[in-house]
């Protein structure tokens, strides 16, 4: 008994009805995955704030160092999270050869202040993070967020223009601790975020300096000091190119970089979420 084969036109029509509802699916699933992204981020970054909130809640009022394995002036530890790790304990540092793996970075993570109260490593990594390299070996950079600098940045020195005390920070809800990070020039070392905010540079105007991350489209998400995240959507146009810019020159030499005059929402939008307030604004 014959057995009737496909025609190679039938074979044809099969393949091009299979490409047309993989067109058809492919940007669907592919939106569903970033939203995906979007929600597990803001849920890091929700639990996040709330750890850096019960640390300060347990402290007195104090809070941990946006410095990576950062001491006080007592010599104290007081950083959110610690410098890499290797199995041995040592710390790694950016003139070694062997490439840092995501488990040494982990243990650094487990050095910090904020472990105890975030203890899921897959808190601190954003999953729509997934280009960034370091500078130094190469490697995928794990943790995804950094902290204002103006949060107790300096812990060993004598800077007045910074953070030291919950009660420092004038309206919590609307002041981040958490911003997700473009930076490749490190792995967890010197996790922090900074702005060309007037304590820095001497000036009124605000600038961009350190390179933040946009990883959800045209949005960012950011975690607030009195506990919650929020997706943060990007009016203006050269706030994006900036950033695509660093990211693209591998995280290189960046500056201040001051907006066009008709660029400036972004900006004023994270000016205002400064916890630091120059001359107590």
């Amino acid at each position: 008994m014959k057995t009737k084969a496909f025609t190679l036109i039938e074979l044809l029509v099969v393949i091009a009805i299979i490409a047309i509802l993989m067109a058809i699916i492919m940007p669907a699933l592919n939106a569903v995955k970033r939203k995906a992204a979007s929600t597990v981020c803001l849920s890091n970054t929700k639990n996040l704030s709330l750890g850096w909130y019960m640390y300060m809640d347990d402290n007195d009022g104090r809070i941990m160092s946006s410095e990576d394995n950062g001491t006080d002036q007592y010599g104290n530890f007081v950083g959110w999270i610690g410098v890499p790790r290797n199995i041995n304990g040592s710390t790694l540092s950016n003139t070694q050869t062997t490439p840092v793996t995501d488990e040494d970075e982990i243990r650094g993570i487990q050095e910090g202040l904020l472990f105890p109260y975030v203890k899921e490593p897959a808190a601190y990594h954003c999953p729509a993070d997934n280009v960034r390299t370091s500078l130094y070996d190469r490697t995928k950079v794990f943790v995804s967020y950094g902290v204002p600098m103006c949060l107790y940045g300096s812990p060993s020195g004598n800077s007045k223009e910074q953070i030291r005390t919950f009660g420092e920070i004038k309206r919590p809800a609307t002041r981040y601790n958490f911003v997700e990070s473009a930076e490749t020039r490190n792995w967890n070392s010197s996790h922090h975020f900074v702005l060309g905010a007037p304590e820095y540079t001497g000036n009124t105007e605000w600038g961009w300096w350190g390179p933040m991350a946009v990883n959800h489209g045209d949005s960012s998400i950011l975690g607030f000091c009195d506990g919650h995240s929020e997706v943060r959507k990007w009016r203006d146009r050269y706030t994006i190119e900036r950033v695509d810019k660093i990211v693209k020159a591998g995280g290189g030499n960046y500056g201040i970089d001051y907006p066009p005059a008709d660029q400036t929402l972004d900006i004023a939008y994270m000016a205002d979420g400064w916890a630091y307030r120059h001359l107590g604004n």
